[in-house]
């Protein structure tokens, strides 16, 4: 067995009052071992900056008698190596929500929250649920060497930027009807680069244009494929409203698309909700442009950037893509329901597609179902693969209908 999953796992706790000594004896006796227990939270924010040990899991309150924990969250995400957060409350949920939140942004692990009052025993059930961290402590610090011009231009010039494409399903069929493309590249040893390194570097080197390009080609090539087999599958790419502002850069768009013999209204352009807020006149022009060389044009990460209605009526969308933050559980959470259904509205209205992303439950699916939504994208249906093993995974569907897995009861 790893050795990091044999040993006891070790909590923090950040507690008062009866329920953390009754907490404290209920984990010991499910093996964990609580090496210390606070009663304010600078005390552990200091202990956190003082020790190189920490613990795999602070468990926290959010309201103390010397404050309350959420400066101690945001904080620990400046802290290497922090440890996960697990928080519980008699707090309204709209509060605790916010706790939740503050931890995403803040880029603190949040392994889960409860809460109170909550029986004892469901309350150490759901903190018994955290995972083990597998990985060793050091290799969490390692940060990957940044990548060099030298790198980006060789990428460009060997071609070893790659299109992996992430199906989109039609959720009341349950029919596969299209790809996103997202791209990857190849280092020299052959191992993924993914985007959240590459994009930054080849646009920090003048390439992301050149690299966009590669993208569209690869995509348009297995639209073309798809449909000499008889399949009816779409594909978008992202592009930058950077790119798109220069009209050269969409007449080849359009130029690889005709030159391929393919309709452009197969190929979808994403432009991100942070894109579409930026200067009106810009965006309006040049996402006009593409639409009017028959693209389908999505806002991609609706909802993050908090985009005005009068700017999604503005532009020619064809299609609203729900951010998975907005997705995940949103069977269990009211707030996350009004938002999705608010959006299912504003599509309706507009006679866009509305795609949630992110989709990785049955439940969750089944209640995008039934809210009417157009389309399913996330790891329930597949996770990005590359375009040969994406054809080969579109051969094996009967009819190109995805089993969508039961719910387990």
């Amino acid at each position: 067995m790893h050795a990091e999953a044999s040993r006891a796992r070790i909590a923090w706790l950040l507690l008062t009052g009866p329920l953390a000594d009754e907490l404290c004896a209920a984990l010991e006796a499910r093996g964990w071992r609580v090496a210390r227990r606070f009663s304010a939270p600078d005390l552990v924010l200091a202990a956190l900056e003082g020790q190189t040990v920490r613990p795999d899991l602070l468990i926290t309150g959010l309201q103390f008698e010397q404050g309350d924990s959420l400066q101690l969250i945001r904080r620990m995400g400046a802290i290497s190596q922090a440890p996960s957060v697990f928080v519980m409350s008699h707090a309204q949920r709209s509060v605790i929500k916010a706790a939740v939140a503050l931890a995403q942004v803040a880029r603190v692990r949040l392994d889960g929250w409860a809460e109170l009052p909550m029986a004892l025993d469901a309350l150490v059930d759901r903190i018994a649920e955290v995972p083990v961290r597998t990985e060793s402590r050091a290799s969490r610090s390692v940060v990957p060497l940044p990548i060099s011009p030298k790198f980006t231009h060789e990428l460009i010039r060997e071609g070893r930027i790659e299109a992996w494409v992430q199906p989109k399903m039609r959720i009341a069929s349950s029919e596969i009807v299209g790809f996103e493309s997202l791209m990857r590249a190849r280092d020299a040893d052959g191992r993924l680069v993914m985007p959240d390194r590459l994009v930054p570097a080849l646009d920090r080197d003048g390439l992301l244009d050149a690299a966009t390009l590669v993208m569209l080609q690869q995509t348009v090539d297995m639209v073309r494929s798809a449909l000499e087999s008889g399949w009816g599958i779409s594909g978008s790419v992202n592009v930058s409203l950077l790119s798109l502002s220069d009209p050269q850069f969409c007449q080849e768009l359009h130029r690889i698309v005709t030159t391929a013999g393919i309709d452009p209204s197969w190929i979808t352009i994403e432009i991100t909700e942070s894109d579409a807020m930026a200067d009106p006149l810009l965006v309006i022009e040049n996402t006009a442009r593409i639409r009017m060389y028959g693209f389908g044009l999505a806002m991609d990460d609706f909802g993050t950037a908090y985009a005005s209605l009068v700017r999604v009526t503005q532009l020619p969308f064809s299609e609203l893509k729900i951010e998975r933050a907005f997705v995940t559980d949103i069977h269990l959470d009211p707030h996350k329901q009004a938002i999705v259904r608010t959006c299912m509205r504003l599509g309706d209205a507009l006679n866009l597609h509305v795609v949630a992303e992110g989709v990785e439950t049955p439940r969750e699916l089944r209640f995008l179902r039934e809210i009417r939504c157009t389309e399913a994208q996330g790891y329930l249906v597949a996770r990005p693969m590359p375009i040969p093993q994406a054809m080969q995974w579109l051969a094996s569907l009967s009819d190109l209908r995805f089993d969508v897995p039961e719910i387990v009861r």
